[in-house]
């Protein structure tokens, strides 16, 4: 995989679970996946922050990921998120990732201990060493706590199985520092904000790896293709649109929305990995009120 093949609408996708929480629904998962896939997204992306990824243990990663795999078929893209701390685990979990069927791998720095640019960079380098996998760098510092600054990005897009980045900081600023920084290189920039996909791919971004992509996939097609054919009143219109569905589901523990949204299009049950909860009968209600009036489900 290269980066040329980042490029596109990608769904984050949610992890279906039992109604009580305990186990992976194989075929609710099955069914999201068709799905997405029906709705125009051109890779699946599991076990990421969408997808409870760092909740869940590795065994079950490597199990979704698998699962996935089966469903999409060969020549759909599965890029699912190994949960680190360090280099070794993370080299060791990315070979179990691609005798799953992984064909790249989403890889954000390890949490909790605070890393200086250097430190980022050398964990980067290490891993990238170990592994012949793609790997797209994943910026999400709400999470980790750990931003990957433009100039470390920029001297990680040359090496040749470092193919891209998904940026879910929220800051227009730090996408467009990234995109700056890494120049002419074989290497895509995506946002995770898919709220900003419009103005993000005018700037240079490539594409999306998308949460709402599990619920409502062909707006994020909508918007990335009318910007690629240059039809900005309808990138606009569509991007509205993305915002409404998207604003709507923030709601709760992420990724509570998603989940809820899900159950109420009849995919999978709302059950969110322990300790989280899901949400309260009355606010999945509101949701799914809003998401009919908006059309989304």
């Amino acid at each position: 995989m290269s980066a040329t093949d980042l490029g596109g609408v990608h769904v984050a996708l949610a992890t279906p679970l039992s109604p009580d929480g305990h186990s992976v629904d194989h075929d609710g998962l099955a069914r999201l996946v068709e799905r997405t896939l029906q709705g125009g997204v051109r890779a699946i992306c599991p076990v990421g922050s969408t997808g409870e990824g760092p909740r869940l243990v590795r065994a079950v990663r490597h199990d979704v990921t698998a699962t996935v795999r089966s469903v999409a078929g060969p020549t759909v893209p599965v890029i699912p998120a190994p949960s680190a701390a360090t280099a070794t685990e993370a080299i060791s979990e990315i070979g179990e990732l691609v005798q799953a069927g992984a064909d790249a791998v989403l890889l954000a720095p390890p949490s909790y201990y605070p890393m200086t640019a250097d430190e980022i960079g050398e964990y980067f380098h290490t891993v990238a060493e170990a592994t012949a996998a793609p790997i797209v760098l994943y910026n999400i510092p709400a999470m980790t706590k750990v931003s990957l600054p433009a100039p470390v990005v920029a001297s990680l897009a040359t090496r040749e199985n470092i193919i891209g980045i998904k940026d879910s900081s929220r800051d227009f600023e730090y996408l467009q520092s990234v995109l700056y920084a890494v120049g002419d290189a074989d290497f895509t920039v995506l946002t995770g904000s898919d709220t900003m996909l419009l103005p993000s791919m005018l700037l240079g971004a490539g594409g999306t790896i998308a949460a709402s992509a599990n619920v409502v996939p062909q707006l994020g097609r909508q918007v990335y293709d009318a910007v690629t054919s240059g039809d900005l009143e309808a990138a606009a219109s569509a991007q509205r649109h993305l915002f409404d569905v998207v604003q709507a589901c923030r709601v709760g523990t992420m990724p509570a929305g998603w989940k809820a949204a899900l159950a109420a299009a009849g995919v999978c049950s709302p059950a969110l990995v322990a300790p989280a909860r899901g949400l309260d009968d009355d606010r999945r209600a509101a949701l799914t009120e809003r998401l009919r009036q908006l059309h989304a489900i």
